[in-house]
């Protein structure tokens, strides 16, 4: 290469090394600030977002009344979208109670259901409604004993409307919970049975309201806590009166197998009478013979050897009495009773063992074994 070309290359390289760098640093410095601008942008719309979540969040927490509220309707078979409840007029006040009821401010719907009926009183055609509601609201706040008193004073007053049917409803659930231990309040404090409160309820309802299915479960509830705490004399009543008022109940099965186990648990013994036991063989036969597949699956016939066995056991006691007092024809009596009334138990075999060292029978047959 001649010296004048290697002077132009040499010359070149100055000025275009440092236009590329300027340009590189251009083209960088460009790129730089169109990613700052992004990531300013990313940020913004990330913010907007959070902001947006959080505002669609405070708004969910907030009590709804506005054109919100759903109602089913039975003739199409869908949810309809109500109307805004309109304040100041009955229904609409109502609506705005039952919908803080629904949403859980109890407390809310409390002071809007007292206003109402302070305001609208029995007169108005919402008043059903709004009586329910208000004991509704009362056992939601578990105020037991102040609902069933409201309930009480509306039934009395409103019996056979349909609002009735959903206050006996209510009924149950307060004779529930105060059979399951709920105590009343006395002095701001639950200290007081409420029990013998949850029986009267349902003692009302069934003599309120005879022959019919409200009557029937009250009996059978009454029957069912009754033995289900160990007063099975009372349950076995209950549950005779169950079957007694209503033949062809729908809890006839349960009845009747429950009559004969309470009658079973009610016999304290053979030293005592044994009009249980003869009861509750009664109950048990006549369960045997209308649901022997139920029977045979539950052990009943289990059961009724073992009453033969306990009665045959309570003949067999008042023999040995005599024979302690030394009565003895007093006793062959009742040892001769034992074996004859029943035959293949434990107690004829002990009968005849007893006349035998009496001299007053024969021996009982070798090989067999008897516990004395």
């Amino acid at each position: 290469m001649d010296p004048m070309t290697l002077n132009h290359c040499t010359a070149k390289r100055p000025e275009t090394a440092p236009n590329a760098s300027y340009r590189a640093g251009a083209v960088e410095g460009g790129c730089s600030a169109a990613s700052g601008r992004h990531r300013h942008l990313l940020c913004c719309g990330l913010i907007t977002c959070l902001l947006a979540v959080q505002s669609a969040v405070v708004q969910a927490r907030q009590p709804r009344v506005q054109g919100e509220a759903l109602e089913y309707d039975e003739a199409r078979g869908v949810w309809v979208e109500q109307e805004p409840p309109i304040p100041g007029t009955a229904e609409g006040d109502l609506r705005l109670a039952r919908m803080a009821y629904a949403e859980g401010h109890y407390g809310s719907a409390y002071r809007g259901i007292r206003k109402w009926l302070k305001r609208y009183g029995n007169t108005s055609p919402y008043y059903p409604d709004a009586a329910v509601l208000q004991a509704r609201i009362e056992i939601a706040r578990r105020d037991y004993y102040k609902a069933h008193k409201h309930l009480q004073e509306f039934l009395s007053e409103f019996g056979g409307t349909q609002a009735a049917a959903e206050a006996v409803h209510y009924e149950f659930v307060i004779a529930d919970v105060f059979l399951n231990g709920t105590r009343r309040k006395f002095l701001g404090l639950r200290i007081l049975s409420a029990e013998e409160m949850g029986i009267g309820i349902l003692d009302d309802l069934a003599a309120n309201n005879p022959g019919s299915s409200t009557a029937e479960l009250a009996l059978k509830t009454k029957a069912d806590y009754f033995f289900k705490n160990g007063d099975f004399v009372l349950a076995e009543m209950e549950f005779t009166r169950l079957r007694e008022q209503f033949p062809s109940s729908r809890y006839m099965r349960h009845a009747l197998r429950r009559s004969a186990d309470a009658a079973l648990a009610s016999f304290p013994g053979i030293e005592f009478d044994d009009a249980a036991l003869v009861e509750a063989q009664a109950r048990y036969h006549e369960y045997l013979v209308q649901y022997p597949g139920t029977a045979e699956q539950e052990g009943v016939g289990l059961i009724l050897d073992d009453i033969r066995e306990k009665r045959a056991a309570k003949e067999l006691h008042v023999g040995d009495y005599y024979r302690r007092t030394r009565h003895r024809n007093a006793a062959a009596f009742y040892y001769r009773s034992t074996m004859a009334n029943w035959p293949e138990t434990i107690a004829a075999r002990q009968a005849i063992r007893h006349l035998s060292k009496m001299g007053m029978g024969k021996a009982e047959p070798s090989g067999s074994e008897v516990t004395p």
